[in-house]
This record gives C-alpha cells, sequence and structure tokens, in this order.
C-alpha cells in the first residue's frame, strides 16, 4: 500500500471520528430509545412501555411475526459489519444453550444482505431466531441509533431494559431474573 494510500485512509478516518464527536457534543449519548411514529401514532420504546409488534423475514426466509411469548425476550438489532456484535452474538448463543428455559432471542440485521447474514450464522453456529431488516423499518420503529441494541422484554411484551452497545449473558440473567421475582 502506497504511503498516498495510508494517507487518504487516517484521513477518512479522522473526518469520521469528527464527525461522531460533533453528534456526540450536540446530542450526547443516548439513555433510551427514542419516541418513534407507527401507523400515525406517537410511540416510545422505552422502559416501562409496550414493545411495538412487527414482521419480518428470517434468514430462512420465513415470516416471523413478534408476539408475547413465555418467559423473556432478548430482541438484538445488529449488522456484520459491527465489532461489538461479533461477540455480543456468541454470548447470545450460550445464553440461548444455557438452560431449559432459557430466553426466547431474536437477532435482527440491519440492512444487509441474505447472503451475508447466512454466512455469518453459520460461520457463528447461531441457533435462535435471526431476522432481517433490510429497509430499517424495524430498527425505526424501536429508535435503534447504534449498534449493538438490545431490548430485553417480559412475556407481556413490556420493555424491561434496553442496553446501548454490548451486552453479556450473565447481565441479561440478572436482568431476566430481577424481573420474574416482581411478578
Amino acid at each position: 500500500m502506497s504511503v498516498i494510500s495510508k494517507l487518504i485512509q487516517v484521513a477518512v478516518a479522522l473526518l469520521c471520528l469528527g464527525a461522531a464527536a460533533a453528534v456526540l457534543r450536540d446530542n450526547g449519548l443516548p439513555t433510551s430509545a427514542s419516541r418513534v411514529r407507527e401507523s400515525g401514532q406517537s410511540r416510545t420504546a422505552t422502559i416501562g412501555t409496550a414493545a411495538p409488534s412487527f414482521t419480518l423475514q428470517t434468514h430462512r426466509s420465513e415470516d416471523f411475526t413478534l408476539r408475547p411469548a413465555r418467559g423473556a425476550t432478548v430482541l438484538n438489532f445488529w449488522a456484520t459489519w459491527c465489532q461489538p456484535c461479533r461477540a455480543e452474538m456468541k454470548e447470545l448463543q450460550a445464553l440461548f444453550e444455557s438452560k431449559s428455559e432459557s430466553p426466547r432471542i431474536i437477532a435482527v440485521n440491519l440492512g444487509e444482505s441474505i447472503t451475508s447474514v447466512r454466512k455469518w450464522v453459520g460461520d457463528l453456529g447461531l441457533t435462535y431466531t435471526v431476522l432481517l431488516d433490510p429497509q430499517f423499518s424495524v430498527a425505526s420503529l424501536y429508535g435503534v441509533r447504534g449498534l449493538p441494541t438490545t431490548f430485553l422484554l417480559d412475556s407481556q411484551m413490556i420493555v424491561r431494559q434496553v442496553y446501548f452497545g454490548p451486552v453479556s449473558a450473565v447481565g441479561l440473567l440478572r436482568s431476566i431474573d430481577g424481573f420474574a421475582k416482581e411478578s
């Protein structure tokens, strides 16, 4: 690689970092999911509110609709280019395999091809539900602003926790155990 190519890469990286810093300076770090619109009505995907239902295709080209389920649901938004997502997806797989009553795990890929997603799922050996959100419609519905973002839902589809950035299996289990004891 030539010196000029390296300088161009460094310049682009610095430009991206500067833009990110400007966004953070103006908006700060998110503390909860933002207000979004669904069917013309205002929705808030925040702790204590009902999680919006949706229908997307799985990586196996089957329709999946988010509905209430027995136990907790982990709703994770991710992409293959997101390095923290790779480690997190392995944590989610371990959680999914950890016990007989593990939470339902639903991973929503943002904007990537079915071929890329299938390869990623195969490479990581994922066995939980993986969905495709090619137009970012569900990400928008939930107010996702960065990856990974994870919503923890109870059996009634109430948002119990929102995680911005990577989450661990231990942290999820602690939260799930906490709200299970409240019931």
